[in-house]
């Protein structure tokens, strides 16, 4: 069966449908709280074996926001842990993650989202300026929110992965109110060449309804690293799929 992963899998003659992946800028946003532990393994082996699978395309940058971070001291935080770079950095920043750090309840994953948009979206329902976290027990975010900037390339192909078991949740404000999923969807669907995709454990929780209005697809999150690695390979085929130049 022929797979996005520059080989001719099928042995038709072609390599990846005769295209070429085009520039794609990829950043996951992990769920990092007490409740993910028995998908965390699993999400991890197959976040490895994906990103692996695509090492040397050169045109694919990969980053990581993790959220909640800091639940041995109390007081949790949204951490842009790596910046969006080549395979090699990102491969090592995965390398040293310990998945013993999880825990918290904090899942500020709407925040995430929207922060993480906030530097490319034409239209931010609630304008950064004035947000701030507003709950106890969530502090602050590294960087602070005004710097949380992801350092996507202009005019490049943009996926956000969710990996949640939890339902959407905002812990920042500002005199306009909280940020919403309707506010994250005008958000993701005001950011050009933007697909958004999350791997979660209860459609009901309007994260199917957030990645089809973000122009991506909900699948379910498992502890079965192989049915998480077949899903997000699903994703980069599409992306293949869709290539704008023939493959020579």
């Amino acid at each position: 069966v022929e797979i996005c992963n520059g080989v001719d899998d099928d042995c038709d003659g072609e390599t990846d449908w005769g295209k070429e992946i085009d520039d794609t800028d990829i950043l996951f946003i992990v769920d990092w709280s007490g409740s993910m532990i028995d998908e965390q393994s699993a999400m991890l082996i197959a976040l490895n074996q994906f990103a692996a699978t695509f090492s040397d395309e050169d045109v694919l940058q990969w980053g990581l926001v993790l959220g909640p971070r800091g639940a041995l001291s109390y007081d949790e935080y949204l951490e842009l842990y790596h910046n969006l770079t080549g395979f090699t950095e990102f491969l090592t920043a995965m390398s040293v993650l310990n998945p013993f750090s999880m825990g918290g309840g904090q899942e500020m994953l709407l925040d995430a989202i929207y922060l993480s948009v906030q530097n490319i979206s034409a239209v931010l329902p609630k304008l950064p300026a004035g947000l701030e976290w507003d709950s106890w027990g969530v502090v602050e975010s590294i960087p602070h929110h005004d710097d949380f900037i992801i350092d996507w390339r202009p005019g490049v192909d943009k996926i956000i992965i969710v990996f949640t078991d939890e339902h959407p949740q905002s812990y920042m404000s500002n005199v306009n109110g909280k940020i919403t999923v309707g506010d994250v969807k005008i958000a993701v669907q005001n950011t050009p060449q933007l697909k958004l995709y999350v791997f979660s454990t209860n459609i009901s929780w309007q994260w199917d309804e957030l990645a089809v209005d973000g122009s991506g697809k909900y699948f379910e999150l498992t502890n079965n690293p192989t049915e998480m690695y077949n899903s997000l390979m699903e994703i980069l085929d599409e992306l293949c799929k869709s290539g704008g130049e023939d493959a020579e």
